[in-house]
């Protein structure tokens, strides 16, 4: 069962910018409710590139698009050329070959609002995530669903008066295409705390949390067997969940520009292979 990268990040609330960051993530064992498994192992290397524009005071527009390319290693390869007898999948492309599959993701377009500006800021948006590829979706090595999602959130941020301090929340509830007649909703929850130690430069520590009420667990949602379409549907339909925990940092190199990096795993996990290492270092060209 694949952990299927998500590419999608908190919004985060500039003026205007670009944002170009690079991404690497090592998933280990998926877990399940009898405990973990080892179903092999997938490394992801991603170029995700976002902006945000605006359009007035209030109004903002934002989207963000990802080139992925993923690898599994390991036990327990998907192939649906050998997987299936009695079932014919749609789809006949095999990427658990030990080598590298990828392509552009999902493209994301939203609009958020800034409700309150102040010490505390709150912005709501909705955006529209859409495949833009026919990337196949049958595999640990798949980059993706294969789904559209609209996520409905608000962005929060605090910064006290007379402090160092800069805190920040993401909340989004995610509608997402229905496959098989399996609701997919899930919360997207985004928690960070930043300390800027020098005026430039803020180490941070955060958060993020998916939790999907439906959605399907492994083994005992799959009663039938694996010779047939529910199967061939599987990482699409299973669900999801996991915090993660990570550190990182943003320096200010000029009002123009801000290097980030951080450091991020998967500290729990259910139905869903735990990440066991990522990496991410992003530049920020403000205008």
């Amino acid at each position: 069962m694949a952990e299927l990268v998500s590419a999608q990040e908190p919004i985060v609330n500039y003026d205007n910018s670009i944002r170009v960051e690079y991404q690497f993530i090592h998933t280990g064992d998926y877990a399940t409710s009898f405990g973990p498994i080892n179903l092999g192992e997938t490394d992801a290397h991603i170029i995700l590139v976002s902006g945000n524009f605006p359009l007035s005071d209030r109004w903002s527009v934002f989207g963000s698009i990802p080139y992925v390319k993923k690898r599994h290693k390991g036990d327990f390869p998907h192939n649906p050329v050998l997987d299936f007898d009695q079932y014919e999948p749609a789809d006949l492309r095999i990427i658990d070959d030990g080598t590298y599959h990828g392509g552009l993701q999902d493209f994301f377009a939203g609009v958020q609002y800034l409700v309150l500006d102040g010490p505390l800021s709150i912005s709501p948006y909705v955006s529209y995530g859409i495949p833009v590829t026919n990337y196949p979706f049958y595999g640990s090595a798949a980059i993706g669903k294969q789904i559209w999602q609209v996520p409905l959130g608000a962005y929060f941020q605090y910064i006290p008066y007379f402090s160092d301090w800069d805190l920040q929340a993401d909340i989004a509830y995610v509608l997402s295409e229905k496959v098989l007649g399996i609701n997919l909703n899930y919360w997207l929850l985004y928690f960070s705390a930043s300390y800027y130690v020098t005026p430039r430069f803020a180490p941070r520590v955060y958060l993020r949390k998916r939790i999907t009420p439906g959605g399907l667990r492994y083994p005992e949602d799959f009663p039938d067997g694996y010779d047939n379409e529910f199967f061939y549907m599987h990482d699409r339909t299973i669900k999801h969940d996991y915090l993660d925990a990570g550190v990182g940092f943003d320096f200010i190199v000029s009002n123009r520009y801000t290097v980030s990096g951080a450091f991020y795993k998967t500290v729990k996990s259910d139905n869903v292979a735990g990440v066991d290492y990522a990496f991410v270092f992003g530049l920020t060209r403000n205008f």
